[in-house]
């Protein structure tokens, strides 16, 4: 059976490059590769973009394979952690039989077979924070994850105040990773708290940092799905501003999401599309149509906030409006509550009080830890211009 070593040297050779050139490209030193072919280890990062490199976009192909070469504690904690966020349940489930009996990796094995079990729909979402905080860990790094997962959970109980603050102490955890051995870790749960701050700054309209994560999502380049979030964050954070770039992000979104193999996933990323055309369309003056056949690939069904807009607006009176200013407003809603003060003007409402309404923040400045360019390694294929050497 090839080493990890055999496997990386004959790619390199299939590819007619030369060790050098492969080594300059990812930017890594040639004693790197002497010490691979000494002792056939090699860093995450460093073997990863050695793999796109070679591959280009198609880097998974051979990553697949050269995860299961791993054999070292360190690099199995990588592999792991790699398998999960490139959202890859066969090779997750490779890992945990090949680590099933190996007591340096207990605890990993433990909170990636629950991510494993979460992924495949054996383990309810609110069931699995628990069952992780069952779990005895003392790996500063696994502990990160556990917190972003119980930001997961707390997104989906709409607690964002929650979010915002369990998110400063994360931030500060990932940043004491720092750039070294663990720096694999620390792109990936700047990728995983992104994926969570997106549309919680969105849901307070602090479009400035809902961008920012959405570029983190963007720039990573991680999954199509990663690109779709971030597109979508993209799109709605311009809903009240800039009609062309909402819709030209929404757009990006679904022909994204298209790439993946979640048909629910792909109706409601284009429903998105739909309903905020249908929002401009009706800010245009269309009547608001039957909303049923809307409802049918919303994952929240009547409680979408787009759903309870139309609703709040199709009743078309001034009560309606400010019943549905302050419904948004007692869900935290920022985003729609100013969407629908907008609506007060066509009932003589005074600008000056419509602007006052959408003046109300929760946060007036939000700090951000981390460049959009740390979320680099996925995407290294992507900077230095290779679409495929071999």
């Amino acid at each position: 059976m090839k080493s990890l070593s055999d496997e990386i040297f004959n790619l390199i050779e299939d590819c007619d490059l030369k060790t050098p050139k492969v080594a300059g490209l990812a930017g890594i030193s040639s004693r790197t590769m002497y010490d691979l072919k000494d002792s056939d280890t090699i860093g995450f990062i460093s073997m990863l973009k050695i793999a796109q490199v070679c591959k280009g976009s198609d880097y998974h192909t051979v990553m697949r394979k050269w995860c299961l070469k791993l054999f070292t504690t360190e690099a199995l904690k990588h592999a792991f952690e790699y398998a999960a966020i490139k959202r890859d349940v066969d090779l997750l489930e490779e890992l945990l039989c090949k680590t099933k009996n190996d007591d340096y990796l207990t605890a990993y094995h433990d909170v990636y077979k629950l991510i494993y079990d979460f992924m495949r729909g054996e383990i309810r979402f609110f069931d699995l924070y628990e069952k992780l905080k069952d779990i005895r860990i003392t790996d500063k790094s696994l502990a990160i994850i556990v917190d972003i997962y119980k930001c997961y959970m707390l997104y989906y109980k709409k607690d964002f105040l929650g979010i915002l603050t369990r998110a400063k102490k994360i931030e500060k955890a990932i940043q004491k990773l720092g750039d070294g051995r663990r720096a694999f870790f620390k792109q990936c749960y700047v990728y995983r708290l992104a994926e969570v701050m997106m549309p919680v700054h969105l849901h307070f309209s602090n479009f400035e940092a809902s961008r920012h994560f959405s570029e983190i999502l963007v720039h990573s380049n991680i999954s199509p799905k990663a690109l779709s979030d971030g597109y979508y964050g993209l799109g709605m954070s311009y809903l009240l501003s800039n009609k062309s770039l909402c819709l030209k992000y929404l757009e990006r979104s679904y022909k994204m999401m298209c790439k993946i193999e979640r048909a629910d996933l792909i109706a409601e990323t284009k429903m998105n599309l739909k309903l905020a055309k249908l929002y401009y369309d009706v800010r245009d003056g269309m009547p608001i149509p039957e909303l049923k056949n809307y409802l049918m690939n919303m994952t929240l069904r009547e409680e979408a906030d787009f759903i309870k807009y139309f609703g709040f607006v199709s009743k078309n009176d001034l009560s309606s409006i400010y019943e549905g200013i302050s419904y948004f407003f007692s869900k935290k809603n920022f985003l729609f509550a100013y969407l629908i003060a907008d609506d007060l003007a066509r009932f003589g409402v005074d600008s000056e009080q419509v602007e006052a309404l959408k003046s109300i923040k929760l946060i007036e400045k939000v700090e951000i830890g981390f460049e959009k360019e740390v979320v680099s390694c996925f995407s290294h294929w992507d900077r230095i211009g290779i679409s495929r050497v071999s």
